[in-house]
């Protein structure tokens, strides 16, 4: 009987890899497995490019070793100069900057560093031992880490050269020291030295305080011989004359209610409140051992929040409006909550919010006009009102119980925030009319078992580098038995546009091999210092009195080509760091490990499961990469050469023959000699036809890469031949 014949045609191979679908399920444009290759919105997928260190790179100052944490953040807006941005890189307890100015990339370190040991807090387990976390406001860096108290970094253009304050937090104090629920009635002034102590202070705290009202409070105690009743305050007993009377006072009816507190304003760290009242040891300092992990700028503030104890765990500290660098720690109500006049809360002052349930609070995302909480147990949202943010209206919502795993694995694509959790790989969406965010799982339907191979300590120790002019998240993370903390050599690309996954996995060279330790996204804008001499009116050079000429450090702002990923290498024989890319056309990592790239297909029943077929005949579109030829001495070599093998599996055998050459040009090329930069083919696509060999009820398609070569696979197209019986 003779076969029925079909004709498919595939052109859209870049629905990226899925691995949560089944063999009779399986998605078109979809791959079962791959690695190495990079997808294009045309429909056409790459090669990926080797990993090299760029064009004459320079070495840092310092040298990594595989111990030490390596961890990396923006400075934007740095001095408040528009495009002025610093690369800060985390080495162990040292900070060091770089201008993201022109190439070479690693030649703009600059000559400042700070070593952060000088700011570890009494306790602390080592700056080395956390990752900072940085936010950039008013041209300022706030620094947070577990290890340190929380700095903040001023740049001077003129010295090139920065300074290191550390932030004070202080805090009003609204927590009551002794039994609230007694402090409606008056008390004797014989109790215990401890309830003494709470009383005296809990009375002072709420407007018994001050010249007027440490009077009004002794009187009482002398003439009453007992404490006053915390019901309201002292002034709330004047006579005519404007005066505290006892008398007046006690004709004040307020119940069993309780007065107002929050006099005092405290260190949040050390609260020592027995300063005042006579330094009365029955008072101890409250001393909160832990430090900010996390620090975000939002609403024009800077806000606080990680800690890791159990009391405020869930405490997140919120500067007043930033008018200066003197606010960044006043988190806190301006005006006296106890007192007579002028005790309202102001919009722009400071405080402090309490997510009671926040379990290890990870990181603070602002995003329009909500600031969103990242905890090990959760996401909440801190809302402002109307679209702003205040001291006196926000609202708080609870996103979401799935929590983020590496704060370092969070980023933010077009303001919307991506992360991993335990449980997978996570987005928020929007209520268009609440504005309320939602969680949603972004790997559950595309790559859930894909992700859950990926070793529990990798993915906690992953982090996420976001290019937003190609519009790709690359998450970068190591193999099960990596011992160097900071080597980096497998990563999950997500391409936005694509909504498609794919894998990288980056080669090591036989020894000494270097890697990959950080990442960074470089814009194609950005400004740079100049040392420009001053000179008079009439040219001439200012000089000094030794004879120095006078410089002027001025800013010039620039646009490159092309945005980046600058890869962040360390060195593998010296230890020193510099700085790369994907960008070796010659398809080596570090210019001689070889890597391998492919792509396999879904299953294809080809229309039918249950009769047998067989593909007589398929044809491969490539694209012609070659750009030239280079002489070698003895012969002429072309540039950037391609080499694509095909290779097809029948019904759901998991091994493939070995593959069939698809790239193959029909026509001689001739070398110019006097221009090696032309590669003169008369066709810009390569198509060849291919016999393939077997038969089977479904069909499977592998496309490979061949050692030191390229190869763009723009399509195929099959001849498919099913029997008319089976």
């Amino acid at each position: 009987m003779p076969q029925r014949y079909n004709q498919k045609t595939v052109n859209n191979f870049v629905k990226g890899l899925i691995t949560e679908a089944g063999e009779m399920t399986f998605p078109d444009g979809a791959s079962v497995d791959e690695l190495n290759c990079e997808l294009k919105r045309d429909g056409s997928r790459r090669r990926r490019l080797g990993v090299s260190k760029e064009q004459s790179f320079v070495d840092s100052t310092f040298t990594v070793s595989s111990t030490e944490v390596v961890h990396s953040g923006s400075w934007i807006n740095v001095a408040g100069v528009s495009g002025l941005e610093f690369l800060v890189i985390q080495k162990g307890h040292h900070l060091y900057f770089y201008n993201k100015a022109e190439l070479p990339y690693s030649n703009t370190q600059k000559s400042f560093s700070i070593d952060l040991q000088t700011y570890e807090h009494t306790g602390s387990a080592g700056a080395e031992n956390y990752k900072c976390q940085f936010a950039s406001l008013q041209g300022y860096l706030v620094v947070s880490s577990g290890g340190i108290n929380t700095i903040y970094i001023e740049y001077t253009e003129s010295t090139d050269s920065i300074s290191v304050s550390t932030i004070s937090h202080r805090v009003r104090d609204f927590e009551w020291q002794g039994e609230k629920d007694t402090y409606d009635e008056t008390a004797s002034l014989v109790l215990a030295p401890n309830k003494a102590a709470w009383r005296e202070y809990d009375s002072y705290n709420s407007a018994w305080s001050g010249t007027d009202g440490k009077t009004a409070y002794d009187d009482w105690v002398t003439n009453e011989s007992s404490y006053p009743p915390i019901t309201h305050p002292w002034f709330s007993g004047k006579d005519t004359s404007n005066n505290y009377s006892r008398t007046e006072w006690k004709k004040v009816y307020s119940g069993t209610s309780i007065a107002g507190n929050g006099h005092f304003i405290l260190d949040f760290f050390t609260k020592n409140r027995k300063q005042y009242i006579g330094n009365n040891t029955y008072l101890p300092d409250e001393v909160e051992s832990s430090r900010f992990k996390s620090v975000a700028a939002f609403a024009g503030r800077i806000f606080y929040a990680g800690l890791e104890s159990g009391q405020n765990s869930g405490a997140i500290l919120f500067s007043k409006v930033i008018e200066n660098e003197k606010d960044f720690g006043t988190c806190y109500q301006v005006n006296d909550p106890t007192a007579e006049y002028l005790s309202d809360l102001l919009a722009t002052d400071g405080g402090v919010i309490q997510i009671n349930s926040a379990v290890n609070i990870k990181l603070l995302y602002p995003f329009q006009t909500s600031l969103f909480v990242f905890a090990e147990n959760g996401v909440w949202q801190v809302i402002g009102v109307d679209g702003i943010f205040s001291a006196s209206a926000y609202a708080l919502n609870k996103v979401s119980d799935v929590g983020i795993d590496s704060a370092e694995s969070f980023v933010s694509v077009e303001g919307i925030p991506i992360w991993w959790s335990r449980y997978g790989i996570h987005t928020i969406q929007f209520d268009q009319v609440s504005g309320q965010a939602s969680e949603q799982s972004i790997s559950l339907p595309t790559i859930q078992s894909y992700w859950e191979d990926i070793p529990a300590a990798s993915k906690s120790d992953c982090f996420g580098v976001y290019d937003s002019i190609g519009k790709e998240v690359y998450w970068f993370y190591k193999t099960e038995d990596e011992t160097n903390v900071n080597k980096y050599n497998e990563i999950l690309v997500l391409d936005v546009a694509l909504q498609a996954f794919y894998p990288w996995r980056i080669s090591d060279q036989t020894s000494n091999t270097d890697y990959v330790a950080g990442a960074a996204f470089y814009p194609s804008f950005g400004a740079e210092e100049l040392d420009l001499n001053v000179t008079t009116t009439a040219g001439d050079n200012v000089v000094t009195s030794a004879g120095d000429n006078v410089v002027s450090t001025q800013i010039r702002q620039f646009t490159r080509d092309t945005a980046a990923i600058v890869l962040l290498i360390v060195d593998g024989s010296t230890g020193y760091m510099t700085m790369g890319g994907f960008t070796d056309t010659s398809f080596y990592d570090w210019g001689d490990a070889n890597y391998e790239s492919y792509a396999e297909t879904g299953y294809d029943f080809i229309g039918d499961a249950v009769l047998k077929k067989n593909a007589p005949y398929v044809a491969v579109y490539s694209r012609l990469t070659e750009e030239g030829f280079t002489f070698t001495g003895s012969s002429y070599e072309s540039i950037r050469p391609s080499s694509l093998l095909v290779s097809a599996a029948w019904d759901f055998d998991r091994e493939f023959p070995a593959g069939q050459q698809a790239y193959r040009l029909k026509y001689p090329v001739v070398v110019d000699e006097d221009n090696l930069d032309v590669y003169n083919y008369p066709e810009s696509v390569i198509t060849t036809r291919l016999k393939v060999r077997g038969h089977g009820r479904s069909m499977r398609v592998k496309f490979s890469s061949e050692e030191g070569k390229d190869f763009v696979l723009i399509g195929w197209s099959m001849i498919q031949a099913a029997n008319t019986r089976f």
